[in-house]
């Protein structure tokens, strides 16, 4: 039986780097307000950084997880493939759920364009389903699950980069502001860990879903 608390200290290196993530976002929020902290986060732009972004924003996409799952399935590895999954799920839940309780006009929306010169037509949103960003709840369970899943601990650092760049990624390319990116993060790791919980003291659920997805076949 894992002893409480054994799960935070085996993969420290990516529960730090969470923890100082929100640290340092809380304080730059105490600073900056909302507008002003977004042009300040997004003081440069470039022709390569938006191919770059627009591509790599898909890592907090539902379907990237949905594609994680197949692929360590096919690897026989079904645990931490159906935990993505429901922690994606739950996340999103919580993500639907706090955007209709408290809707908040995007940054174009907000901002406009006349204010702002680096929105992308036909890309970047409009309306008022700003908070929270679900790209990052998404990335950030994902690779807190990833996280503990892995036997090589220096990996940890690698999906914590990978969570940050998303995040990034949605204010950059002006989806969010900083504030949508920091309460996805709050959602998204700690829906990891409800799920990882659920499924440790239930072992045998993984069994269960594995023989329902062979009778679909």
């Amino acid at each position: 039986m894992q002893k409480p608390g054994s799960i935070f200290l085996e993969n420290r290196i990516f529960f730090t780097g969470y923890i100082l993530f929100l640290a340092i976002s809380l304080f730059f929020l105490l600073i900056y307000a909302k507008v002003p902290g977004f042009f300040l986060l997004n003081g440069y732009h470039s022709g390569p950084l938006d191919m770059f972004f627009l591509i790599y924003t898909n890592v907090g996409d539902g379907l990237f997880s949905i594609g994680i799952f197949l692929f360590l399935l096919w690897l026989r590895k079904p645990s931490p493939g159906w935990e993505i999954v429901f922690a994606f799920l739950l996340s999103g839940l919580a993500v639907q759920i706090l955007k209709n309780a408290f809707p908040m006009p995007r940054p174009r929306t907000l901002i406009g364009d006349e204010h702002y010169n680096y929105f992308i037509k036909e890309v970047t949103h409009v309306g008022y389903a700003s908070f929270p960003s679900g790209h990052t709840a998404t990335a950030f369970g994902t690779a807190a699950l990833l996280s503990i899943f892995t036997k090589k601990k220096t990996y940890t650092l690698l999906f914590l980069t990978a969570a940050l760049l998303v995040a990034y990624s949605r204010i950059y390319l002006g989806q969010h502001f900083l504030q949508d990116v920091f309460a996805g993060a709050l959602i998204g790791v700690p829906s990891a860990l409800v799920v990882y919980s659920v499924f440790k003291a239930h072992p045998r659920l993984i069994d269960k879903l594995t023989r329902e997805k062979r009778k679909l076949k």
